[in-house]
């Protein structure tokens, strides 16, 4: 089960990705997908990145689970949209990375709440 902190982590984690695509760039049908769904779709390739799958991998994968509820597209479809995702969605795939791996550390979901607040919110070049 998750806790409330938790989903807070995600959720803060999937709106900042959110804010850096344009779904009209994707068509018409990219731009009426529920926003559950759009959520979904954008956790997975962001999980699926900071967990080290390829990107091969990704594509079919969310081709498959689109298809199994009732979402046609072409695999090429989705295929061009994950090839970007991996420089697009960096920062959230390392606030993905750092909240697995500070997790399993002991660090508190609180704790791992501020850590991914800041890095998505006020990002630092060094």
């Amino acid at each position: 089960m998750h806790t409330k902190t938790e989903y807070l982590i995600w959720d803060k984690i999937v709106n900042s990705a959110k804010t850096r695509i344009n779904l009209s760039d994707y068509g018409e049908k990219a731009t009426k997908i529920s926003s559950e769904i759009l959520d979904k779709f954008i956790l997975h390739i962001i999980v699926a990145f900071a967990s080290g799958e390829e990107h091969c991998t990704i594509s079919t994968n969310l081709h498959n689970e689109l298809h199994h509820i009732g979402i046609n597209v072409h695999e090429d479809v989705i295929d061009k949209i994950v090839s970007d995702k991996h420089v697009v969605f960096s920062a959230e795939i390392y606030a993905a990375y750092l909240t697995f791996s500070m997790l399993e550390d002991g660090h508190t979901e609180q704790e791992v709440l501020g850590y991914v607040t800041d890095l998505l919110d006020t990002p630092k070049i060094h």
